[in-house]
């Protein structure tokens, strides 16, 4: 998965949404693992990544564990403290609908990331069909404020992104670490949202500090939906920033299984 946002304290949701993942190694839950008793599987992780995984102890590498941890506890006062608190105004405040046609827009709006990426992949129907709902909601969808490529012509949206474009021609996921609001993630990931975040054309049609304010609220009301699930796992884990790593990690799994 990916925070920026305004001002000062918007200074925080902008790093915390700019960004979500040699040998064969088994991972599964242990006795004390917060995995454990909480509903969710630690399904068995094999990875050719031993930039992930050590071939002798068959844990994960992170080197970086005590900043990742001090990081980690920073991100986790801002979420509940202020991030979460925001979302819950956010969606408890702001009709569905509306909430609706502003992610419709802004996923409207990104659609050169897409773009570029599936044709960076090789992929020219799926680059076919960004541009042709670029075109369908940009003029019929009145500005991407509605989606009637999907709702009219069947043409549905396929997320990718850089981090995706290099798992294909065989980059591995790097260094495991925790980003200042973003959360967990590694050094591929980190760098392919950088550069995804470089094909955004709202950094080019507004002005600084508009352009920043308005990619910051786009990432923060992508964000809204799921931010209560936070709370829900940190209250059924042990240790949380485990919890997350390991998620994390569940989730490179399935990305590299559907590759």
């Amino acid at each position: 998965m990916r925070f920026k946002k305004f001002a000062p304290q918007a200074l925080a949701l902008a790093v915390f949404c700019c960004a979500g993942m040699g040998v064969s190694v088994n991972v599964s839950a242990q006795p004390d693992d917060p995995l454990a008793g909480t509903g969710i599987t630690p399904n068995v992780i094999s990875f050719d990544d031993s930039t992930i995984m050590d071939s002798e102890t068959g844990e994960v590498r992170d080197p970086l564990i005590r900043l990742n941890r001090a990081v980690f506890a920073f991100n986790d006062v801002s979420y509940r403290y202020a991030i979460i608190p925001a979302a819950r105004v956010y969606q408890n405040g702001i009709p569905a609908p509306l909430r609706t046609g502003v992610g419709n827009f802004f996923d409207n709006i990104k659609s050169p990331i897409l773009f570029t990426n599936h044709l960076l992949q090789i992929k020219p129907r799926e680059a076919g069909v960004d541009l042709a709902r670029f075109v369908i909601n940009t003029t019929i969808g009145l500005a991407g404020l509605f989606d009637p490529a999907t709702t009219m012509f069947d043409l549905q949206r396929d997320e990718t992104s850089l981090s995706e474009t290099l798992m294909r021609y065989g980059t591995g996921h790097g260094t495991y670490i925790v980003l200042p609001f973003i959360g967990p993630s590694n050094v591929r990931d980190g760098s392919a949202m950088f550069v995804d975040g470089l094909l955004n054309p709202l950094r080019y049609v507004l002005d600084n500090p508009e352009s920043g304010v308005v990619r910051v609220f786009d990432n923060f009301q992508e964000f809204a939906p799921s931010a209560e699930s936070y709370l829900t796992m940190r209250a059924e884990s042990q240790d949380l920033y485990i919890f997350m790593r390991n998620l994390h990690l569940q989730g490179v799994q399935r990305d590299a299984a559907y590759q």
